[in-house]
């Protein structure tokens, strides 16, 4: 039996800890500004190379803004966060994905996918249905597993018909959200149940082979707008 190893959160990470929450909670709004990092430091009773670190970290994750004669203040991070931002926030609500989040991702992802599927359904070869068709399979066997690896199949499925479709930079979005993508995939499955998302990976093979890419984009956002309104009856998308 192997045990991991415990370890303890640095000063720094603290910091960013403290600062992010008080920034997610309200406490801190866009615009405020921080006092400086000595006063940071000696309110905090911590050292200053901290509060210099964990503020050069707030600032990657897009919580703050650092102007040298201005000083740091805070960042609206809906137009200035990044993925880490993303993250940041769920490690905040210990996991979870309010509503209004959880609609903005489903948004994106009608974006992203709903064009991939048109163009795939356009321009589609005997290699790229066989590739559907190994993956669908691989979704059946991931399946009689359990729901993540089955959550696994569906993202590498969908990420497939976006490589598959000619845009080279969709992928690439969609494996930075990877994390997030698998957990609501997973989500949906417990959602929908394993057979209708077999059934749905099955009708949009089908849908792309008769070259029915409008269908394809609709079969797409119903099952998204049918799990926003799942999302907003209990509040939130668990994330672990």
């Amino acid at each position: 039996m192997e045990f991991k190893e415990i370890v303890a959160p640095s000063i720094r990470e603290l910091f960013v800890q403290q600062i992010t929450g008080m920034i997610l909670s309200g406490q801190l709004r866009p615009g405020d500004r921080l006092p400086t990092e000595r006063e940071l430091a000696d309110g905090m009773k911590i050292s200053k190379s901290a509060v210099h670190e964990g503020i050069r970290e707030l600032h990657r994750q897009g919580f703050l803004d650092v102007a040298r004669r201005q000083g740091v203040t805070v960042a609206d991070y809906a137009q200035t966060g990044t993925l880490d931002t993303l993250l940041a926030i769920m490690h905040y609500h210990g996991g979870q994905l309010d509503a209004k989040t959880c609609r903005s991702i489903l948004q994106v992802r009608y974006y992203l996918e709903g064009p991939a599927f048109q163009e795939l359904a356009a321009c589609r070869t005997r290699e790229d249905l066989k590739r559907l068709e190994e993956l669908y399979q691989q979704a059946e066997e991931a399946a009689r597993e359990d729901v993540y690896a089955f959550a696994d199949a569906m993202f590498r499925y969908h990420r497939t018909v976006a490589f598959l479709s000619g845009n080279s930079i969709t992928p690439l979005i969609l494996n930075a959200f990877a994390p997030v993508s698998r957990e609501f995939w997973r989500a949906y499955i417990e959602a929908f149940g394993v057979e209708s998302c077999l059934e749905r990976l099955r009708a949009f093979t089908d849908c792309i082979r008769s070259g029915d890419g409008n269908r394809a984009c609709k079969l797409l956002m119903e099952g998204l707008r049918e799990f926003e309104r799942r999302t907003e009856r209990t509040g939130f998308m668990r994330v672990n």
